[in-house]
């Protein structure tokens, strides 16, 4: 992994005759131009809405308007619905071509480039088709991060809070000022902090089998309501990945506290922590009924039933629990009660 707008800069110039650029709107008007050098390139739609095979089959048809091959390298050039969906069309375009991450979000900095996972959504149910397999390279420039506002950057708070909360409690306690003070000083450093702690997790168990899970802590329910959402709504009303897994983590530590020894204390803690993101929402929290199909096909469920990475305390995570559907319903009434 490198750091800095400099080494991204000198990787293009060494590789230029190679590179292909994958971008969104955004990142071409923002971001491409900071590359300095003039390289081919394309885009595909922004949000969510389009992390799909459509897409993808819309990326191998221009690799081959632009005469791709093996030795080429697709960069990819936005946040994690870009480098997840860009990383697994280069890993399936001529059975493999070589993929460079450039995330431009907070979020896909401390979560989407690191970790080798890579796909898109199918049948409205998150991350179904993919592969593992880990980028050629990845660059972390922290500069362009000043192309996002703020209601963005949170998405990437939540991210990093969770790291915290499942392995760190000394990262969980500086991220948690980023919610409680109005536009706290953001320090560069708690990304590389945040990337480490993930890489940690999927050095030790890459295919996800194991401690890798802890991961998960929030998305569960999480990646249910944000399904749930963009099933409901305009792309642009949809609830954000960050903002979705922020009423996970809320959900999650209610059922970590009722099965994992979180304690009461730990528990009101977090909750205050995140009652700012849970007020803003202006979407009513959705039903068990209307969560259920989406909790049943997460990835990580075995035939014992839905499976959850829960909180014996802040900094400390355990994975592989079974969790009965009253449960979760007592933990979406504790969310719902909230608001």
């Amino acid at each position: 992994m490198e750091q800095g707008l400099s080494s991204l800069k000198a990787f293009v110039k060494e590789n230029k005759s190679n590179l292909i650029v994958l971008a969104d709107k955004h990142t071409l008007k923002d971001c491409y131009p900071l590359l300095e050098e003039e390289l081919p390139h394309f885009i595909v739609p922004y949000g969510e809405g389009y992390k799909n095979l459509n897409s993808c089959e819309f990326i191998w048809k221009k690799l081959t308007d632009l005469n791709a091959s093996r030795s080429s390298i697709l960069l990819c050039l936005g946040g994690g619905v870009l480098c997840d969906m860009g990383a697994f069309a280069a890993g399936c375009y001529q059975r493999g071509i070589k993929t460079a991450l450039v995330p431009t979000s907070l979020l896909a900095m401390v979560d989407a480039s690191a970790g080798g996972k890579n796909g898109v959504n199918f049948l409205g149910f998150k991350n179904y088709i993919g592969t593992f397999k880990e980028p050629d390279s990845i660059f972390i420039c922290h500069e362009f991060l000043n192309t996002l506002p703020y209601d963005e950057k949170i998405n990437g708070y939540v991210e990093m809070l969770k790291h915290g909360l499942i392995a760190s409690k000394s990262h969980y306690d500086v991220v948690k000022l980023l919610f409680l003070k109005d536009r706290e000083q953001f320090d560069n450093q708690l990304i590389y902090d945040s990337v480490k702690i993930k890489q940690q997790h999927v050095d030790l168990d890459f295919k996800d089998n194991g401690v890798r899970k802890r991961l998960n802590f929030g998305h569960t329910v999480g990646h249910a309501i944000e399904s749930y959402s963009l099933a409901r709504n305009m792309e642009n009303e949809s609830l954000s990945h960050g903002m979705s897994v922020a009423l996970g983590i809320v959900v999650e530590s209610y059922i970590s506290n009722q099965l994992n020894g979180l304690n009461e204390d730990e528990l009101k803690e977090i909750t205050i922590v995140l009652q700012r993101i849970v007020n803003s929402i202006n979407e009513e929290i959705p039903s068990l009924d209307v969560l259920i199909p989406y909790l049943q096909r997460d990835k990580k469920n075995n035939s014992d039933g839905i499976n959850f990475s829960l909180l014996s305390g802040i900094g400390n995570c355990d994975h592989d629990f079974n969790v009965s559907l009253d449960i979760i319903g007592d933990g979406l009434d504790y969310l719902r009660k909230l608001k």
